[in-house]
């Protein structure tokens, strides 16, 4: 009798703690009247605001959380035309089904327009995006959605299918935290997307990233998804289709994915004036002229992935990825003659041609333990396989005067291995990582000028960094060091070089925030510029490579702030970007021709602040966001100095009535000055309109409808050789196009685990040989 009570105490203990053990649910209905509440934002908080969780509630105005664990929280309801909703859970210890939770219609309106209740939350190091019904309804595709939020410093193209911020500086794309590429978020469904996380101010983790966009989505635990993107122009060779199957089984998850776009072009040319002043005092001015001619290419992307997850415990994932894009012909045609003798003129032709193949193998590794602990643990390794061909002559009506050949043939090798381990301590988190990344590059150039070039690179950095909160106050501070290591034959350094990081946000409320991010880093040349080889541009220029290029120290701050009220939100930008001996080109006189090389010059520096203003959305239909910015550029090189001031706008509309769906963009030059060379950005506008019916959305897009030609171009202040250069493409304006998608989700949801970290390696490590 002492044995069987024994053993009914200890199974009554066990089954206890394991219930006790167990994850918390928490599920409900949202209604307003007799109807439900489809797409309401659901959002779980702690008492003190800190986000738990979040979603959406489905077409029958249901939700539910998994995983939770006990505690106090607050659940937070809102959608467009209710009135937001706050409830209470006090001491959560049990699975709770809260059933049916009442919100009415808002009486907040201002001159009879409906005032929404906020969709973004914003915390020390990111924005918490939440779509809306009437955003979701309207979307065909991931990245029709982001285009329908209307993120703040973001501009997003449909048409091109390029994300862009304001300011420049390169956009991060990733999916559950994985990075990926434009192709992928086009093949998400909205109604898939839970929530967008928007680091508008990140972190040196992701690689110096000027704004990172988190797309997180619901997942299944079994089925699959399918999707299919077709984006196509009847009168112009212009193309972009991607094609998704996901399958879920319990833990696994398997995904493949094919992405690919072409571009025909068949009225491209080029104007330049260039002038020479060589070493004798001579100087020679001479313009070309050209005439319509081809550029053909195309781009494809393709991964296999395959992921496993315990959650709360561990999740691996294996990805497969390969690109292969191509530029079958690029071709300028000209008549190039000296402005005092029009007449003495030479017919020149530049055709270029190459492939770029680059498969690679992405091992991940995410575990956790006891006391908010977590180890990362990822491994990437690539083959990078590049040939291009180039093919330069000028001839007049008798003969060939300049003949020029260029065959590359590159092979790229690299390793990249990272390990980061963080522990969550009371209203702070530690971090403290390594990432070591070791390339080998081996290059053959021949035709006119023939080399081997062999170059072996590599990087580690180690890192601790501290995030901690003070009431309304946020911070985070670390330290880096960054060990760089270069070696070509006799050639090579070693350098040293420390990375502190601060970054201090203050949320005056839900609605209001002020940040600053200062960070210090070092950034190794590229393998690309460091060969020791040469390229023949034409008959008077040099493009040299230079084995003796050092690491670049640079100084980022940027301070942003931010305010909602009602329909209308404010986003005012500021940076100053500063480099020490940043790598910029330097243009040698030698035996009669001008030879380009890059070198570490003395400084360059850029200052600017940019002005966001939004409204809507207006009668539930319509947003509208205007940007204007000044940015400012110093640049110093060790025998020159130039500077430059450029105005700039952008502006973008959309309307979304029942199933259709129509949008307006446009934006002015916005110009770089890098060196001694100012690029001018593209100007350009853009319309759109859709129509959905359930998983199908098919529309017309065109850009630059209003204009019959397009052009960009760039300008060199070299006080050897000044020039002006514009491109002309015909195709790009008034360019139309139509756009399908067919969209296929099935089976029950989870939310599966997700990667934390992304490396990639996309340097050729070869020399350019192109004009420009």
């Amino acid at each position: 009798m002492k044995n069987k009570y024994l053993i009914g105490t200890l199974a009554f203990l066990l089954c206890t703690g394991h219930i006790l053990a167990q994850d918390l649910q928490l599920r409900g209905r949202v209604v307003s009247g007799n109807n439900p509440v489809e797409y309401a934002s659901v959002i779980l908080q702690t008492p003190d605001s800190a986000y738990v969780t979040g979603g959406t509630t489905d077409s029958r105005g249901r939700f539910q959380m998994d995983n939770l664990k006990k505690g106090n929280y607050r659940l937070c309801l809102s959608s467009i035309g209710y009135e937001a909703k706050h409830v209470e859970l006090n001491n959560l210890d049990k699975d709770t089904d809260m059933g049916t939770i009442e919100v009415d219609t808002t009486t907040f309106a201002l001159n009879e327009v409906v005032v929404t209740a906020s969709q973004v939350i914003n915390r020390s190091d990111r924005k918490i995006v939440l779509p809306t019904a009437l955003q979701v309804k309207a979307s065909s595709n991931g990245l029709s959605l982001l285009q329908q939020l209307q993120l703040s410093r973001i501009s997003v193209d449909p048409l091109r299918q390029t994300v862009s911020v304001g300011g420049g500086g390169a956009v991060q794309l990733r999916i559950n935290g994985v990075e990926v590429s434009i192709q992928e978020v086009n093949s998400l469904r909205p109604e898939d997307i839970l929530r967008i996380e928007y680091h508008d101010d990140p972190g040196l983790r992701y690689n110096g990233a000027e704004a990172v966009i988190d797309i997180i989505t619901r997942h299944k635990s079994s089925g699959g998804h399918i999707a299919l993107n077709l984006q196509d122009s009847p009168h112009v060779w212009f193309g972009n289709n991607d094609f998704t199957v996901k399958f879920n089984h319990k833990k696994s998850e398997f995904t493949a994915f094919y992405g690919g776009s072409y571009r025909g072009i068949n009225q491209m040319w080029r104007e330049n004036s260039e002038t020479f002043n060589f070493e004798d005092g001579t100087s020679l001015t001479r313009m070309e002229n050209g005439t319509p001619d081809k550029w053909h290419f195309y781009w494809q992307y393709a991964h296999l992935n395959y992921s496993y997850q315990e959650p709360d415990k561990y999740f691996f994932n294996a990805t497969l990825r390969n690109s292969f894009n191509g530029t079958w012909r690029r071709n300028f045609t000209s008549y190039l003659y000296p402005v005092d003798r029009p007449t003495e003129g030479v017919n020149m032709k530049d055709h270029y041609s190459d492939a770029y193949n680059r498969p690679s193998l992405d091992l991940y590794y995410q575990q956790s333990f006891k006391n908010k602990q977590t180890l990362i643990l990822n491994v990437v390794t690539t083959y990078a396989s590049s040939t291009s061909d180039r093919e330069y002559t000028e001839k007049d009506e008798q003969e060939t005067l300049t003949h020029i050949l260029s065959d590359v043939d590159g092979n790229k090798y690299s390793l990249i291995a990272e390990g980061i381990y963080e522990k969550e301590m009371g209203n702070g988190k530690l971090s403290t990582g390594i990432k070591h990344i070791q390339s080998y590059a081996n290059n053959e150039y021949s035709g006119s000028s023939e080399a081997i070039t062999q170059m072996r690179q590599a990087d580690t950095y180690f890192y601790t960094e501290y995030q901690g909160k003070i009431k309304k106050f946020n911070y985070a501070t670390g330290i880096g060091v960054t060990r760089s290591w270069f070696r070509q034959g006799e050639e090579g350094y070693q350098d040293y070089t420390l990375r502190p990081t601060l970054r201090m946000t203050y949320n005056f409320s839900e609605n209001a925030f002020i940040r600053y991010r200062g960070t210090f880093y070092s950034a190794a040349p590229a393998l690309s510029d460091m060969g020791e080889t040469e390229q023949i541009i034409d008959s008077l220029q040099i493009r040299r490579g230079n084995p003796k290029l050092r690491p670049v120290m640079r100084y980022d701050n940027t301070l942003t702030f931010n305010i909602r009220k009602g329909i209308f939100s404010t986003n005012l930008f500021a940076g100053y970007w500063y480099q020490h001996r940043p790598i910029m080109d330097d243009i040698l006189r030698e035996n009669g021709k001008f030879v380009r090389t890059p070198d570490n010059q003395k400084s360059w520096q850029a200052a600017n602040t940019e002005l966001e203003l939004k409204i809507g959305p207006v009668a539930k239909i319509f947003t509208a966001s205007f940007t204007t910015g000044i940015k400012y550029f110093d640049s110093k090189g060790k025998a020159y100095r130039h500077q430059y001031t450029n105005w700039y706008y952008r502006g973008e509309a959309m309307a979304n009535y029942r199933n259709w769906t129509m949008s307006f963009q446009m934006q002015s030059h916005h110009n770089n000055l890098w060196g001694e060379t100012l690029v001018y950005g593209e100007n350009f506008h853009f319309l759109g309109v859709s129509y959905r019916h359930k998983d199908l959305n098919f529309g017309l897009t065109a850009l630059n409808p209003f204009v019959n030609n397009w052009k960009q171009g760039s300008e060199n202040r070299s006080a050897y050789t000044p020039s002006k250069n514009w491109e002309y493409i015909k195709e790009t304006s008034r360019l139309f196009a139509l756009t399908l998608s067919y969209n296929l989700s099935f089976g029950r949801k989870y939310e599966s685990g997700s990667k934390r970290l992304d490396n990639q390696d996309t340097d050729s490590g070869i020399l350019s040989g192109s004009k420009k």
